[in-house]
């Protein structure tokens, strides 16, 4: 892959994240299940030096909604959950068990 390439992936999530906040406002599960499917998608096309990038480089509000994606893709087993939990581990790491506690307190949903 290109550097542009993995720069837009990684410019991909971040928008993602960016638009997070009005889907979980809203009540529309179908909108909030397709959206997940963007992030998932988005998370899937960084490798594991990409995803160490990306969270390095988003602040806590951010982190934690990536965190809440996390949990939720973790709720069916998949061949994703071993990345998942690799992006889980580097979330706690940069922000804390503070964002656990916040992403597991939340009512608003991804």
């Amino acid at each position: 892959k290109s550097f542009h390439t993995l720069s837009r992936n990684m410019d991909k999530l971040l928008q993602l994240l960016d638009e997070a906040p009005s889907i979980m406002n809203g009540k529309d599960a179908d909108a909030k299940s397709a959206h997940a499917k963007k992030v998932f998608s988005a998370m899937d096309r960084l490798n594991e030096k990409q995803m160490v990038e990306t969270v390095d480089s988003i602040d806590q509000e951010p982190g934690d909604i990536l965190l809440k994606y996390v949990y939720r893709g973790l709720e069916v087993a998949s061949e994703n959950n071993a990345a998942l939990f690799k992006w889980q581990a580097k979330l706690t790491e940069k922000f804390g068990t503070g964002s656990i506690i916040r992403v597991l307190t939340d009512r608003k949903t991804v």
